[in-house]
């Protein structure tokens, strides 16, 4: 596995990419949610009608999956107008190999076909309207350090910690992109400490 990630630490990334990704879209009526991405591919009001006539064993699987890849364009163009691209850490982006990992993750989850809920219940969150606070509440532990080292133009730049993996980053954007969010994705990241060593 990637970085030595066990396939429930895979998981636990992905449910956050998955559930942060649909909170991301712009879903039109009465329960709007943050309106960072300007899709709506998982409510069978949006894009998800089509999915269940497409692809009916899948279809809550295409929805994520199209509302991550969303998320993931949006997250690249933010990280591309940044001189410090190549080092920077995001819920949407922890490198090639992890990336990869998390795509070939998903992949199996699509092929198994089990309902998504089953395998990742932390996507519970998205049978009910966006609730911000809950959410936020069900992503915070002790420890989680939400604090940003600076706002900048890019986004918010968050204090490396020594020793934090994957998982815990992921957390932490998570939880920062919840915190007081913006009209437009705030690209929480963090500077690589190892690829900062390299130069």
């Amino acid at each position: 596995m990637a970085r030595g990630l066990s396939p429930d630490q895979l998981d636990e990334i992905l449910a956050l990419q998955l559930v942060l990704a649909w909170a991301g879209e712009s879903p039109g009526g009465e329960h709007p949610r943050l309106g960072w991405w300007k899709t709506d591919l998982i409510d069978l009001d949006g894009g998800g009608d089509l999915w269940r006539r497409l692809l009916p064993r899948t279809q809550r699987w295409a929805g994520l999956d199209a509302a991550r890849r969303a998320a993931l364009r949006v997250d690249e163009r933010l990280r591309r107008e940044n001189a410090r691209a190549d080092i920077m850490l995001t819920l949407f982006h922890f490198g090639f190999e992890l990336d990869e990992a998390l795509d070939e993750r998903l992949a199996h989850h699509k092929l198994e076909a089990h309902p998504p809920v089953e395998v990742l219940p932390l996507l519970q969150v998205i049978d009910a309207p966006l609730n911000r606070a809950e959410l936020l509440s069900r992503l915070s532990s002790p420890g989680l350090d939400l604090s940003f080292k600076k706002v900048t133009p890019e986004g918010r730049q968050l204090k490396p910690h020594d020793g934090e993996g994957a998982v815990f980053q992921a957390r932490r954007f998570a939880a920062v992109m919840l915190t007081e969010p913006p009209a437009t994705y705030p690209l929480p990241f963090i500077l690589s400490e190892a690829n900062l060593a390299g130069r």
